[in-house]
C-alpha cells in the first residue's frame, strides 16, 4: 500500500499536478493589534498634507507670492485686491461693529463745532504702486469708507482694525488742542479705558493718508517721493484749505469677548468734545 501511495505522488510531481493537501499556500497571516493604529496614522498624515497644501494656497493668495517666487508671481493678483486681502485677513477675528450708542451717553454730547468734514473709516494695510516698469509696497489707509457725523459730533460704528480719519478747522482747533483728551467707557460703565487701553490718537500721518502717485486705488491727492516728503505735502495741502486732521484706531484684545464703548475727544476747560464715536473690542487676528 505504502509504495502504491509513493507511485502515485511521483506521477502526480511528473504531470504537474499538485495536491492540494500538500501544496497550498499557506492561510493570509492574522491582522496584528497594531494595524488600525497605523492605518489611522496613514489618514492622519494624508490630511495634514492637504492642509498644508491648502494653507500654503492661502498664503500664497493672501501675500501675493509663491514659496518659490517673489511678490506678484500669482496671475490676476494686483494691487488693490492684495491690499484688501492682507488686511481684511488680519483683522478677521474681531467681533463686529459696536451696537447704538445709549441715550444715556449721546444725550450729554456737547460738540464744539469745530467744522468737521471729509471723514472716512478705514484700514491701515499694504498697496502697490508703479514707477515705469518697477511695482513697489507702501503702507498707508485704504479701504475708505465715507462718513458723516451724526448729532453734530459722532461717527458711526467700529470695530476692531477700523481707523477713524476727520478733517477739522484749523483755527478754531489749533488754539485749544492739547486741552482736549479721549475718554472711552464701555456701555455699561463697568470699563473705563485708560491711556494705555483707549484707541491710539493720531498714529497715522499724511502719507498714510496722500498715497504714493501711481497707486490704483483710486484715492486723491497723491504725491511722490518719500514717506516724509509725502507727510510734508500732505500738510501743506491741509494748510491751504485751513484744516488739521485727526485719526483714531480702534484696538483689540485678546481675552475680551467683545465689549462696546462710547469716546469722546473731551475739552476738559470748555466741557466740550470734538468728536464722539462707538467701537466694539475684541480679539484680532
Amino acid at each position: 500500500m505504502n509504495r502504491i501511495m509513493i507511485a502515485l505522488a511521483g506521477s502526480a510531481l511528473a504531470t504537474g499536478m499538485v495536491a492540494t493537501s500538500v501544496f497550498a499556500p499557506a492561510p493570509a497571516e492574522a491582522a496584528g493589534p497594531f494595524d488600525k493604529i497605523k492605518k489611522g496614522l496613514k489618514k492622519a498624515n494624508k490630511k495634514k498634507k492637504e492642509a498644508e497644501q491648502a494653507a500654503d494656497a492661502v498664503d500664497a493668495v493672501v501675500n501675493g507670492s509663491t514659496r518659490s517666487g517673489g511678490p506678484n508671481t500669482i496671475s490676476g493678483i494686483r494691487s488693490e485686491r492684495n491690499a484688501r486681502l492682507r488686511t481684511s485677513s488680519r483683522y478677521k477675528g474681531h467681533k463686529g461693529k459696536a451696537g447704538p450708542a445709549p441715550a444715556k451717553y449721546v444725550q450729554q454730547i456737547n460738540c464744539a463745532k469745530l467744522g468737521l468734514g471729509n471723514a472716512f473709516i478705514a484700514k491701515g494695510g499694504t498697496y502697490t504702486f508703479s514707477q515705469g516698469l518697477n511695482t513697489e509696497e507702501r503702507t498707508g489707509l485704504i479701504d475708505r469708507q465715507p462718513v458723516k457725523a451724526q448729532s453734530g459730533c459722532l461717527f458711526p460704528a467700529m470695530g476692531v482694525g477700523d481707523v477713524l480719519y476727520v478733517e477739522l478747522d484749523k483755527a478754531k482747533y489749533a488754539g485749544n488742542k492739547y486741552d482736549y483728551d479721549l475718554q472711552c467707557v464701555s456701555y455699561d460703565g463697568s470699563e473705563q479705558l485708560n491711556r494705555g487701553t483707549r484707541p491710539p490718537a493720531d498714529g497715522y500721518k499724511g502719507k498714510d493718508v496722500m498715497l504714493h502717485t501711481g497707486h490704483s486705488l483710486g484715492y486723491t491727492p497723491t504725491a511722490a517721493g518719500s514717506n516724509s516728503s509725502r507727510s510734508g505735502a500732505y500738510e501743506k495741502y491741509l494748510d491751504g484749505r485751513g484744516r488739521s486732521m485727526l485719526t483714531f484706531a480702534m484696538p483689540s484684545l485678546h481675552t475680551d469677548p467683545g465689549t462696546d464703548f462710547f469716546c469722546q475727544h473731551y475739552n476738559k476747560n470748555t466741557g466740550q468734545i470734538a468728536l464722539a464715536f462707538t467701537f466694539r473690542r475684541g480679539p484680532g487676528s
